[in-house]
Order: C-alpha cells, then structure tokens, then sequence
C-alpha cells in the first residue's frame, strides 16, 4: 500500500491518541498471570498487542472484548496449560522479550518465532543467562527454542541492549521459589520502560525493590488481579506534536497523562526546545508552534522518538545532533540508516558517527519524491508528517507497516489536518 501526501494542513482540532502499546503489553501479561480475572480499559489493538494475546492464549488463557474500548482477561497461575504449538510473535520484540522467561516455566520445551527481522534481533542477554543455567536456548530455522525454568539468585544483565530483557526477567522472578537480584551494568539505557514496567506490577500486588543499578524481587509471590485504565501512548503523541510544529499549525493532542512515567512523554519539553510551546489542558496538550530551530537530544532513554525527531529537525534551523541512538539500529529496520536514505531524497543531510547523528536542517523540502517505509511503522509515521512541509507530493511505500502499532495512524493524520491518499 501507498501513502499519497500532498502538502500543506488543513486546520485540525483536537485528536486523541490510542492507549499505550507499552503498557498494554504489560498489563496483559500481568492480568494473565493473576488466578482472578481482570479488566483492561483502552488498551491498544495492533498487531503486536495481538500477538501478546495469541501467544498468552498458548497457556489457556482466555481473552473477551465486550465492548471495543475493554479487554477481561481470565488468567492463572498455572503453566501447565501449554499444549506446545509454536508461539507466532509477528514482528512484536516486546511481545518475545517479555513472554521468554515467563513461559520457560513451562517446564518444557518451547517454540517461538516471528516475521520479518523479529528473530534476527538481539537476544544475547537471555541466551547467556540460559546457557549458563545449563537450559535450552537455541534458534534453528528462524525458530528459537527454549527450556526452563530459569533460576532466581543473582542474575547480572547488560543495560545497554534493551530493557525489555529486564521487564521479561521481572515478569517471571517473583513467580519462583527463591529471591532474586538483578545487576544492571552500565550504561542503563531505557531505564524508563522499568519503572513503567514496575508501575503495573506494583498494581498486581508485586513487589519489587528498585536500587538503581540493583533490583531485589522476592520470589513466592502471587498476582492480583487488574482493573487498568491504560494511558496514551506518548510515542504516538510525538507525530502530532510535530506535525503541529512542522505545519505550524495548533493541535490539541488528548489521551495524554500529565503525570505519565513513560519516558517518550519527553516530548513535551523537547517540544519547547525545538521551539514550540506545550499547554497542559484538560486530559492532554495543546502544542503551539513557533520559530523551530536545532537542538542537541540524548536519545538513550527515548528511542522510539528518533524517527520523528529527525524529521522535525529536518526542517529546523541549524544543525541537530542526537546522541546514544545505537539502538535505534536494531529495531524493525536500521532506523538510522534508513531515515537517511529517505531524507537524502528529500534533500537533507543526516550524518552518522556510531551512536551519533547529525541532521542540518534545510528551508525547503523536496517535493515529488518517492519513498520506502523499510517496513518500519515508526519510518512511516515519521516521513509523512515531514511530507507534509514538502513542496510538492510526496509518495511513501509499504504504508501498511503502521498496523503494527497505530493502524488508526492515517485517520488520525487527517484529523489532525494532514492531507493522505492511500492508494
């Protein structure tokens, strides 16, 4: 599928972002871990919070939609349920780097696998831990298959891989008999995505003692059940956030938390420093545009942004520089070489130096080009609200990736005033 951007904005009002796909994924594994059923208000309903519920189906679990904005889940706390079959986890990292630990007590041999570059992706982390506790861990055929359970004491994790390694392992720990350390070494990046996941832990009844580097989980503990309403997701706020900057045009954005913990609510403080200015208002913001100039963002926190933050940057004045964006290489594509492949197209240089990039902003960007989303949802959103300042049409294939997380994306796009045809 092709996206058809035509330049300009039309005057949007308000729009209102889907739950987080972040805690979405978390509260449905804790709820599926509880003996009690649970509730879940407006999560999010992609293609990766799919393959959450698929795979957590695997145990028995049973999932009901009454209404389009609610998920009741009746979990428990047995693994024995898993009759084997292979655990399809689309293109969802999330989805496998949470589920491993979690089934490994099965206490059985188990199969997962996935599309795209999913099983191509790092997992080195839980591949050492596994082998060092002499268990399973080994991928044949773009299957990986593992054997538990895996064992508490002291586990020491690398901090600069993903911390979807950590939440996986937080998931699991306190469903074991012994007590559990987990040594993050430095440098710990993401650190944000913990604390979201200890949010929604805690709400389960779990107890988890966070030092920093160190966390302490008491193991015999038993999840209660959930009734969640699930935030918006900050990541997808972003888009909108600059399309309103980029279009010089003021949107309100609801479904956003004040008070949220998820470290892409950054957003709205980068906003301002790339020249707007953000307006709490009643269940979300207001983003007023204003002059956009460079600045220099530390991505290591906020990965999921630097898409988005390269095009903004695109077209503000001067040269922006983001640092710690290593990661940004092992998501669903290389984020870093592929926005500067597109951004080349659209006449603007973007410089890379390990985990460093530079962008130097231009006053115009090129119409009539014809770019690839490389299979990337967050290279597709992030391309069509910088064609939106283009000075002619702009083509965007293989559009169709943003039903990974936001299939509502270009709905919401032309609510928000941008102008799309998908062809």
């Amino acid at each position: 599928m092709k996206a058809l951007i035509t330049p300009g904005k039309d005057r949007g009002n308000a729009i209102r972002i889907p739950g987080s796909k972040s805690i979405s994924h978390r509260a449905l594994i804790a709820s599926a871990l509880s003996e009690e059923p649970s509730v879940i208000r407006h999560p999010v309903k992609n293609e990766d919070t799919r393959a959450t519920i698929a795979c957590l189906s695997h145990l028995g679990r049973k999932f009901a939609f009454p209404d389009p904005e609610t998920i009741e889940v009746s979990g428990s706390p047995s693994f024995s349920g898993y009759e084997g079959g292979v655990l399809d986890c689309s293109e969802s990292g999330s989805t496998l780097r949470f589920l491993i630990p979690v089934f490994s007590l099965c206490e059985r041999e188990v199969r997962f696998t996935g599309r795209g570059k999913l099983m191509k992706r790092p997992l080195t982390v839980y591949e050492d831990l596994f082998r060092s506790q002499n268990l399973l861990f080994e991928t044949r055929d773009d299957v990986l298959h593992i054997t538990g359970p895996i064992h508490g004491g002291k586990l020491t994790i690398r901090g600069d891989i993903s911390s979807q390694f950590i939440t996986g392992l937080l998931f699991a720990l306190p469903l074991l008999e012994e007590d559990s350390m987990i040594e993050i070494l430095p440098p710990y990046e993401s650190r944000s995505y913990v604390t979201l996941t200890e949010a929604v832990l805690k709400r389960a009844g779990i107890m988890i003692k966070d030092h920093g580097g160190i966390i302490e989980v008491p193991g015999r503990q038993i999840y209660r059940p959930l009734d969640y309403d699930v935030a918006g997701d900050d990541s997808q706020a972003a888009f909108f956030a600059c399309l309103a900057l980029i279009s010089h045009q003021p949107l309100t954005v609801l479904g956003m938390d004040h008070e949220a913990v998820q470290g892409d609510h950054v957003i709205v403080e980068l906003f301002e420093r790339f020249g707007g200015k953000s307006i709490p208002v009643p269940g979300g913001y207001r983003f007023e545009p204003g002059e956009i100039h460079a600045c220099r963002c530390d991505l290591s926190d906020c990965p999921d942004l630097g898409p988005v933050l390269f095009a903004l940057a695109a077209v503000s004045e001067g040269v922006s520089e983001f640092i710690n964006c290593g990661r940004l290489r092992i998501k669903e594509s290389d984020r870093i070489a592929a926005m500067k492949e597109e951004l080349a197209k659209l006449g603007v240089l973007l410089e890379e130096e390990k985990d460093r990039v530079m962008i130097h902003g231009v006053s115009s960007i090129k119409g009539g080009a014809k770019l690839c989303g490389h299979n990337d949802h967050r290279i597709v959103m992030a391309l069509s609200v910088l064609a939106s300042a283009a000075d002619g049409n702009t083509e965007i294939e293989g559009c169709e990736a943003v039903n990974k997380s936001y299939p509502e994306f270009f709905r919401d796009f032309e609510a928000a005033g941008g102008r799309v045809k998908l062809l």
